[in-house]
């Protein structure tokens, strides 16, 4: 292989390289105070948890607008506290025994309190990620969009 391809192939890769490292993308972040960011893809995602007092499953649906968390759906087991009482449209009862209510209110910004005891976890494109695990009890979570390179991720800037 004589120099000028050489030159011309280190030049490309070295291109990609920094266009990975360097170009930004759109991702959500998980922030906690005293804990380093995570990050998640610009992608719908399950919030799942334990209720506190009816002690039984209850998730939502979110999808990812422009600006915005959609949450679409939540779903629970039983009535109890905190549990919605209106919806656009007649709740259903799903197959496997859950409550499912429409809702369609858009959030800019999530703010969860994770616990163990409600074993708070997000679901996204059939992973787990079990915020109980990551986090100490009673850890309030931001979460929010931002635009962000692999190497801010990487070195937490």
């Amino acid at each position: 292989m004589n120099n000028k391809i050489k030159a011309i192939l280190t030049g490309s890769i070295l291109m990609v390289l920094l266009f990975i490292f360097f170009f930004p993308e759109r991702m959500i972040k998980l922030e906690a105070e005293g804990y380093d960011a995570r990050y998640l893809p610009d992608e719908t995602f399950e919030l799942h948890w334990i209720h506190s007092i009816e002690k039984s499953e209850w998730y939502e649906i979110y999808e990812v607008e422009a600006d915005a968390f959609l949450l679409t759906d939540t779903y629970f087991e039983t009535f109890g506290a905190g549990v919605p009482h209106e919806s656009e449209s007649a709740p259903e009862l799903t197959e496997d025994g859950f409550v499912k209510f429409t809702v369609n209110d858009t959030y800019k910004t999530l703010y969860l309190n994770v616990s163990e005891n409600v074993e708070t976890t997000i679901i996204q494109n059939q992973k787990e990620y079990p915020l109980y695990e990551f986090y100490e009890a009673n850890t309030a979570l931001e979460m929010k969009f931002v635009n962000t390179s692999l190497i801010q991720r990487i070195t937490g800037g």
